[in-house]
């Protein structure tokens, strides 16, 4: 079974919520509360997450009705998030970004690279950028073209400029299984955490 998603969604993925609780909480435990930005947010699992942690959360997907559901969560919770609809492939930044964090949403080809250019851009000087993404060994196992998906080295090679902290496969496991007497399932991902260097003058 292929559990990526490669456009936005209504519902909210098993998969995503591992990842906002193993992943993301784990790395912003380590940062103060700044400006964070969600690149391919979805209906705002992480970037919900972030703004109930204390950040200014801005998050951006394509699909309209995934941001419509992210705002109503972030009116009713009275959350510090906004969400825009748009295409991270061509849209630009408007202010910098302390965090900015990209999870399931990194197309293949050259199109993640655009993707990551805009990834780069949004940072500010020492901002922290974490990009999970299935890894390239899943290709075989879904049955995807061979540049579906990327190695954490492929990601890495996305960011010319940034500082790379971690590059790495990971194991991980669908915790948040319906039935809890069905066995997880296990997937391998591509993780990487980098940063912008801050300039000297």
């Amino acid at each position: 079974m292929d559990p990526s998603h490669r456009s936005a969604t209504s519902r909210e993925s098993p998969w995503s919520l591992v990842v906002r609780d193993v992943l993301i909480a784990r790395v912003v435990e380590e940062l103060e509360p700044g400006a964070a930005l969600d690149l391919g947010c979805g209906v705002g699992t992480n970037a919900l997450m972030l703004a109930r942690l204390g950040w200014q959360v801005t998050g951006i997907d394509i699909s309209e009705e995934a941001i419509q559901e992210a705002r109503a969560a972030a009116r009713r919770e009275r959350l510090d998030a906004r969400f825009l609809i748009a295409d991270v492939r061509t849209w630009e930044p408007d202010t910098d970004y302390d965090l900015v964090i990209s999870t399931f949403s990194l197309p293949g080809g050259a199109e993640g690279h655009r993707f990551m250019a805009t990834a780069t851009a949004a940072l500010k000087p020492g901002g922290t950028l974490v990009a999970v993404e299935w890894d390239h060994s899943m290709t075989e196992r879904w049955g995807l073209d061979d540049d579906a998906l990327p190695s954490p080295a492929d990601i890495a090679a996305m960011v010319p400029g940034l500082v790379i902290d971690a590059a790495e496969s990971r194991e991980v496991r669908d915790l948040r299984r319906d039935d809890e007497h069905e066995a997880p399932i296990e997937a391998t991902i591509a993780y990487l955490r980098a940063h912008k260097p801050i300039e000297v003058t």
